[in-house]
């Protein structure tokens, strides 16, 4: 929608979503079944409903026929879940003039969450970085009925067995240090005093195991990680492959260097057979809360939600934002939900479903929020 001199609010989404193993739901994943509280399917959070909460928001702005202070941009893309590059960043590369003059973007990655009965909302500004490796292995191949010592299979297992073990060090970044502080007083005892001393949380190796045990989601912003996540030999059971490999999905916190995180990888397989392919990786970035898309979206929260928690902060994965980041563009990742543990397992996870109430708590607010924004 063509408006007025303001730089430009874009809206972003990706329509692509992940698998579902069907046997694992209790609805089918791709039926989009309805039932009295919840609207159940792969993509309902991750991220179909704020794709249909924007263009909702566009359609109501455009029936008002008043003149925009802005141009208001709405875009759908591919293959986010993949690492975006035939989504925005082919876009990027082949229409860059579409990307002219927008002053900022706002695309999925915050939300808020209901811990114990306390609300609290985040806005994402910054994210983990990915580094996703392929370590392969080769060795002679043979029959099943004759193993050797050290086939392809056999080395890589070693590796990745040293590779469970290996941890980055604890890392407390400012602002995390910062979002601790402010959801405190959301948590139970004992978290509540450890989050308003985090230094103290992050020397201590027990209640750093503890952290882990109790929310990972938290666990993951205080350090680099290393998850394996595919594997492949052979595709018979009788024969011993010449080529083994798996796939590494690293997410590295903002500040570390994805070539000496590599460095770091390489000393802990310590095996000259073992070869390491990065796959994918990315620069930082960091969305400044000074912007007029960052202070709507706080205003109306604290309209609407007077007591809760409102902060920003870095999510443990990553999305299309960092492509807006990494060319100067203020990207914010924020879906007006407000999800439990249960309803937010669902996202990448089995029975991803939202709850009516989300569906129109999120559109009314996407509606109001817009039109602040593009209306004077």
């Amino acid at each position: 929608l063509p408006g007025g001199e303001k730089p430009a609010l874009l809206l972003l989404h990706h329509m692509d979503v992940v698998g579902a193993d069907v046997s694992r739901w209790q609805h089918p994943p791709f039926g989009g079944l309805i039932d009295d509280a919840y609207l159940h399917g792969r993509g309902t959070l991750d991220s179909k409903s704020l794709g249909i909460f924007q263009l909702q928001a566009m359609l109501a702005l455009k029936a008002q026929n008043k003149a925009l202070n802005r141009d208001l941009i709405f875009l759908a893309t591919a293959d986010e879940e993949a690492g975006g590059q035939y989504g925005v960043a082919w876009l990027m590369d082949k229409r860059p003039e579409l990307f002219e003059h927008i002053g900022a973007v706002l695309n999925e990655g915050g939300r808020g969450d209901v811990r114990d009965g306390k609300l609290s909302f985040g806005i994402e500004v910054t994210q983990k970085l990915p580094l996703w490796l392929r370590v392969s292995a080769t060795g002679e191949p043979g029959h099943g009925a004759i193993p050797g010592v050290d086939s392809a299979s056999q080395q890589l297992i070693r590796g990745l067995a040293k590779l469970e073990k290996f941890q980055f060090p604890v890392q407390l970044l400012p602002g995390v240090e910062s979002y601790f502080n402010k959801l405190a007083a959301d948590f139970p005892s004992p978290w509540n005093k450890r989050f308003l001393n985090a230094q103290s949380l992050v020397s201590s190796p027990q209640q750093m195991a503890e952290l882990r045990e109790f929310d990972r989601r938290l666990y993951v912003q205080l350090r680099s990680t290393c998850a394996i996540t595919r594997l492949q030999a052979s595709d018979k059971i009788n024969v011993v492959a010449a080529q083994a490999w798996a796939e590494i999905d690293c997410r590295l916190l903002p500040n570390h260097d994805p070539e000496k995180a590599l460095q770091s990888i390489n000393q802990a397989l310590d095996d000259e057979g073992l070869i390491i392919t990065s796959l994918l990786s990315f620069a930082p970035g960091i969305s400044a809360q000074d912007n007029f898309l960052y202070r709507a979206i706080e205003d109306n929260l604290k309209q609407q939600f007077p007591t809760a928690t409102i902060t920003p902060r870095m999510t443990a994965g990553f999305t299309d934002s960092h492509f807006f980041r990494e060319r100067g563009i203020p990207a914010y990742g924020f879906i007006p939900h407000i999800l439990d543990a249960e309803q937010a397992a669902g996202i990448h996870g089995d029975n991803e479903k939202v709850s009516l109430k989300n569906l129109h708590f999120g559109s009314d607010f996407m509606k109001k929020l817009v039109a602040e924004i593009c209306l004077d």
